[in-house]
């Protein structure tokens, strides 16, 4: 799989990085920030996705509501997201409007309103937006996970921030956060599609070359520090849900594609070990999956589910003693081939979507501050043995208690009896 991905510097810092697609008839472009929760002071906790919110609804030039006629103008393929660690504005656009797209994005990022009656009814949306998180047990569960696992850490965060955090978000705070943290050395350009390099280039430094602003690289993040916890919430469901999980690696980490081949084997699909027995062969869990999560300072591997309640406890047996038999019996037959398959296959498919490519070109420098083309990629996976993989497992299932939020019509005693049988106390 040849690849013509470029990667250059613009003199205030941005990083432009870009791969031509020729079958491509559109342009995908993502402006990644590094700024996230992980930014954010104890005070602020939401502070990271409120601002993002509030940069569309007003510019000196522009109204929130022309900066929506102007987002429809261009195909309505605009939007942004928040992360831990990234702030993404992307857009899928004809290849006439990509300079109309970036000039846009450089106005939403310089020169922002932050009205105080818009932040108040921003507010409200936001504050409904936790709400409703609060009502939903997936999303609680995966929350109460984050904040049990890495306790006080900016990792540990919800995203959305809190009730009382929102509530005291004002102007003031919203410009000091933009300018320390929205500059050139910390951005991102990411494109993919129907673009020659020498024209794109051309286009971005004339949209976004003179934008100055104090500030370099973000701070190293300090590595969370994993504990085995254990929080219960309590609630009239129907369901117990739960999440458990213990400390795995950063993304760099060597270690990473044996734990995402082991992510698959144990609880990745349809043929993996836990949703076989579980589910399909006991018929005790409703779901049951698990998954690797990897930053630039730490990681986890977690496993998540929901069941009914007077299940708990043979759900985590059962659980408890596939892993078991993971480490004593080792990899059956065929599970590492249909492991790697899976893998490659989906890097394969992202690579084969315009946006995922722009996607992975910007993850790519955020997390390795260089590109790494597929075909290492895919060797690398391709590279992992058996013994790796069972390394791994060993390390993450025998060195480290579980961590754990539930949440469903239980106690905090249930919830602790429920914790010892899963680490086997």
């Amino acid at each position: 799989m040849a690849e013509t991905a470029f990667c250059v510097r613009l003199p205030n810092g941005i990083r432009l990085v870009g791969q031509p697609i020729p079958w491509s008839h559109t342009v995908a472009v993502g402006v990644w920030l590094d700024v996230g929760t992980k930014d954010e002071a104890d005070d602020e906790a939401g502070l990271a996705h409120f601002v993002e919110h509030m940069l569309f609804k007003g510019t000196h030039r522009h109204t929130g509501r022309q900066i929506a006629r102007l987002i429809d103008a261009l195909g309505g393929n605009l939007d942004a997201f928040t992360e831990k660690e990234l702030t993404c504005f992307h857009m899928r656009l004809l290849p006439e409007h990509v300079r109309r797209g970036l000039v846009l994005v450089r106005e939403l990022l310089t020169e922002p309103l932050f009205r105080p009656k818009d932040i108040e009814v921003e507010k409200g949306v936001v504050l409904a937006e936790i709400q409703s998180a609060e009502d939903t047990p997936e999303d609680l569960v995966s929350e109460v996970f984050f904040e049990t696992l890495w306790n006080g850490h900016p990792l540990s965060r919800p995203i959305l921030g809190t009730k009382d955090s929102v509530a005291r978000f004002h102007r003031a705070m919203l410009l000091r956060f933009l300018q320390e943290h929205y500059t050139p050395h910390r951005t991102v350009i990411a494109v993919a599609g129907a673009i020659e390099e020498t024209a794109i280039y051309e286009t971005v430094a004339e949209v976004f070359g003179d934008w100055r602003r104090d500030g370099g690289v973000a701070p190293p993040l300090p590595s969370p520090t994993a504990a085995p916890r254990l929080r219960t919430v309590s609630r009239p469901t129907e369901h117990f849900y739960f999440t458990v999980g213990v400390p795995s690696v950063p993304i760099t980490d060597p270690a990473y594609y044996p734990i995402a081949l082991l992510d698959i084997i144990v609880g990745g699909g349809a043929s993996s070990r836990l949703f076989l027995e579980v589910r399909e062969r006991r018929g005790l869990a409703y779901s049951i999956a698990s998954f690797a999560a990897a930053f630039k300072q730490g990681g986890f591997f977690a496993i998540s589910g929901s069941c009914a309640p007077k299940d708990a406890a043979r759900v985590f047996q059962v659980t408890r003693s596939e892993l078991r038999r993971l480490l004593s019996d080792g990899l059956r037959n065929g599970e590492m081939e249909r492991a790697k398959t899976q893998l490659k296959l989906s890097l394969v498919m992202a690579q084969e979507s315009v946006t995922g490519t722009m996607t992975r070109l910007g993850r790519q420098m955020h997390y390795f501050g260089h590109l790494v083309p597929i075909d290492e990629v895919l060797r690398r996976v391709e590279q992992v043995t058996a013994d790796e993989v069972l390394a791994v497992a060993q390390t993450l299932f025998l060195q480290h208690r579980f961590a754990a939020a539930f949440v469903g019509p239980v106690t905090e005693q249930d919830g602790e009896r429920l914790w010892s049988i899963l680490n086997g106390e």
